[in-house]
């Protein structure tokens, strides 16, 4: 800082410069000038008035050169006194700084000369002293603190001065709020020659954490009780057990000391049980819960268990104790009661009371997620015969058959009930936030449902074939009350068994309509690629003189009764179903061999862009899908440019470097899609091999008009020639857009303004008409 004042203020302005400027000037003015008129004129009169104009002339010339030194001396003047205040106000700003940053810090900030006088006493200095901080200055210990704890941090302070380096201690002291145990950090201050002048500390209040040690270490003495206890070191060897524990578990001291508490084990906790345990143990030294564990004899009992860390005067963890009772006999009859009120006694399964308290449990997580659940009552079919023929023992077997078979197939967060007699519901939570997708999801579960249920049932040595009616109810939020739902699946499940029976029916014939229309969609997009109805189409890529640079290869079904079907129908579906991997392989493959094909045909296009799903990117031979696909074609990599969207890039970014890496070598170009309506950092964008950005057409839709938009693209062209990557805007529709984008440095275009998606003869057309226009 100080050299910097410096620099910046000079040196004071002299004001020798100018005489002596002034008095050379003269001197020579003087001496030459009398010379020079009479070396040119001999004439008395003419010298006279020779000398008097002279006269003049040096009276005016003076003043000017006067005047002109004068006034750059004030201005050095002036210049200096604005430099020298803007380097004292820098310097009071950075005093203020300081003093700000001291002075509100929870911590007290001190420093003294080395008699112990204090040269510096923040404001929690003077709270917790009871001083204030500028009455402080100048003032020892003594005149703060009582004789003992005065002589003691005397003590400590000139082991810093006399060591010359920083040590922390731990030192109790008298204040306005008590007794306080400070953690004080102290160094040595030194002057300008390095000598040791006084000394600086920060002290922390930490009389909190020391009492919380000191009940933890009395908490260890109290050792011997009527609850089971253990000590052990962090490393789990046991150091000390009590003699309720030998009585619990059977185990005595000599058997278990330098054992682990592993040996109680029961097996009936997985290992996420004992990782959060640990991770809550270790973040706040403590843990509670029950916890199954092993006697001795082999047997089991439930223990209500806690678990303390103990921590020793440096803070670090040097034990935990447990503390642990048998709970078994009271869980038991808690379990028995709960059990009688809330499940069916033949199958286990949740009863119609506990069905409708999850019902509606599920309804309010439904209102506060926005997220569809299902019911299906399910209806075994001709179940009164089967129990009027066979007996009862044989229908409660196949109940009981039934309810197994449920639970296995559904998921951990549905619930399987039974209400009686044959009639099972199933409770369906988090199917997504579109009714379509949910009706979907439900449909495919029932349809799973009743396959499962229609294998053969081994009922004692007969095989019996049984089926089921489904019907179904999706809700929303608190649309609807628990029995107006139950009621509502009851009537579906009637319309089924009106429609023949072993079939299911939604509650809402329009979603009845739209999973009959989704699952006829899915069978017919299995035979597409078989009988050749997928066709690739192509759209135009310009730059901006209208030159083709490329174009992007989109899919299309021709659907022998629905027509033309857009991809972002049939799509999804293919997600859904995995159709999207043999899909996405065809596509791939028959985009390489047309680029082959206009290579051959003397017409290579600059470059062709190929979108990719993630799950097929994600696939751990997709480098090898590619490799093929352009081998069997004869293609040039260089001309195929593989589309990625921010979403797939980032969700395994080191499997997305490694594969782009490895097609990057074989010449294989990579457009990052969509760019811009991702919520991710754009760190990455430097790492990826990428060589082009492209707009979402999001942002093009509005333009130029929506400033949002505008300030959006403007940044993402900006980004990408400042990364040296092209850019390219699509769903360009008009031009106005155009002339915007071009405006503000876009490459290139894509959109209905120059073509829509054609097929490979139309496109072909196109290209022809394009170098037409450029040639004329």
């Amino acid at each position: 800082m100080t050299s910097h004042l410096r620099s910046s203020t000079g040196p004071a302005p002299s004001p020798l410069r100018p005489v002596v400027v002034y008095a050379l000037f003269a001197g020579l003015w003087i001496l030459l000038s009398d010379r020079l008129a009479e070396a040119l004129f001999d004439d008395a009169a003419t010298l006279t008035l020779v000398s008097t104009i002279k006269g003049w002339l040096f009276v005016g010339v003076t003043s000017l050169l006067l005047y002109g030194l004068i006034r750059r001396q004030l201005a050095l003047a002036t210049q200096l006194t604005a430099s020298r205040q803007a380097a004292l106000q820098a310097q009071a700003e950075t005093q203020r700084l300081l003093g700000e940053i001291c002075n509100n810090s929870s911590d007290a900030i001190f420093a003294k000369d080395q008699q112990g006088r204090y040269l510096l006493f923040n404001q929690e200095a003077g709270r917790v002293t009871g001083k204030n901080p500028a009455e402080a200055l100048g003032m020892d210990d003594s005149q703060l603190f009582p004789p003992a704890q005065a002589a003691g941090i005397r003590t400590n302070d000139r082991q810093v001065m006399t060591e010359n380096r920083t040590h922390t201690y731990e030192e109790t002291l008298s204040t306005t709020r008590g007794t306080v145990v400070y953690l004080a950090t102290k160094g040595p201050l030194h002057d300008s020659q390095g000598q040791v002048c006084g000394m600086f500390g920060i002290s922390r209040d930490i009389t909190a954490r020391k009492a919380q040690e000191e009940e933890l270490r009395i908490a260890a003495i109290a050792f011997e009780s009527q609850e089971g206890m253990m000590l052990t070191r962090p490393d789990g060897e046991i150091v000390r057990i009590n003699h309720a524990f030998s009585t619990l578990t059977g185990y005595s001291a000599e058997e278990v000391l330098g054992k682990n508490p592993a040996m109680l084990a029961s097996g009936r906790h997985d290992r996420a049980f004992f990782a959060q345990m640990w991770q809550q143990l270790l973040h706040t030294g403590y843990w509670q819960g029950e916890m199954w564990n092993r006697r001795k004899d082999d047997g089991l009992f439930i223990a209500w268990q806690t678990i303390s860390a103990v921590r020793d005067e440096a803070g670090t963890i040097s034990h935990f104790i447990g503390t642990f009772s048998d709970i078994t006999s009271h869980r038991e009859a808690e379990a028995e009661i709960h059990r009688l009120a809330y499940y069916d006694p033949l199958t286990q399964l949740p009863n119609r009371r506990l069905l409708q308290d999850r019902i509606q449990q599920a309804l309010a997580d439904s209102e506060r997620s926005r997220h569809y659940g299902a019911l299906i009552f399910l209806d075994l079919d001709h179940f009164k015969v089967l129990n009027d023929t066979r007996g009862h023992a044989m229908g409660d077997q196949l109940l009981l058959e039934t309810a197994l078979r449920l639970s296995r197939h559904v998921r951990e967060s549905d619930t399987v009930s039974r209400l009686g007699g044959d009639e099972f519901v199933l409770l369906l939570e988090h199917l997504g936030s579109s009714p379509q997708d949910a009706a979907l999801l439900t449909g495919q579960i029932a349809e799973k449902i009743q396959d499962m249920l229609s294998l053969p049932f081994q009922l004692g040595d007969t095989s019996f074939h049984a089926s089921a009616s489904l019907g179904i109810v999706l809700f929303l939020g608190h649309q609807e009350a628990p029995d107006t739902l139950l009621k509502y699946a009851d009537m579906a499940m009637y319309q089924a068994k009106a429609a023949g029976r072993d079939t299911l029916r939604f509650f809402d014939p329009a979603m009845q309509a739209a999973l009959e229309e989704r699952s006829s969609m899915e069978h017919d997009l299995h035979q597409a690629l078989e009988r050749g109805q997928l066709q690739l189409y192509y759209q135009p890529q310009l730059d901006n003189h209208g030159q083709l640079t490329g174009a992007e290869a989109l899919l299309r079904w021709h659907h022998p009764t629905r027509g033309l079907i857009p991809p972002g129908h049939f799509i999804p579906l293919a997600e859904e179903s995995g159709l999207i991997l043999p899909v996405g392989n065809w596509v791939l493959r028959n985009a390489c061999q047309q680029l082959a094909n206009w290579q051959q045909q003397g017409r290579p296009l600059p470059q062709l862009s190929v979108n990719v799903s993630a799950r097929q990117f994600r696939q751990p031979d997709f480098v090898q899908q590619v490799t093929a696909a352009l081998g069997s074609s004869c293609a040039d990599p260089r001309q195929l440019k593989i589309e990625l969207t921010e979403s797939m890039v980032l969700d395994n970014i080191d499997d997305t470097m490694d594969k782009m890496q490895a097609l990057r070598e074989l010449g294989v170009g990579f457009s990052l899609d969509d760019f811009g309506t991702g919520s991710s950092s754009l760190s990455y964008l430097t790492r990826l091999p990428l060589d082009e950005l492209k707009i979402d057409k999001s942002f093009i839709l509005n333009l130029p008009h929506s400033r949002n938009d505008a300030i959006i693209a403007q940044t993402i062209i900006a980004m990408a020639n400042g990364l040296g990557l092209q850019v390219i805007a699509e769903g360009v529709e008009t031009r106005a857009q155009q002339d915007f984008l071009r405006d503000h440095h876009c490459n290139a275009y894509q959109g209905y303004l120059f073509s829509r998606p054609l097929p490979a003869a139309e496109f072909e057309q196109l290209r022809q008409q394009l170098t037409a226009d450029s040639t004329q």
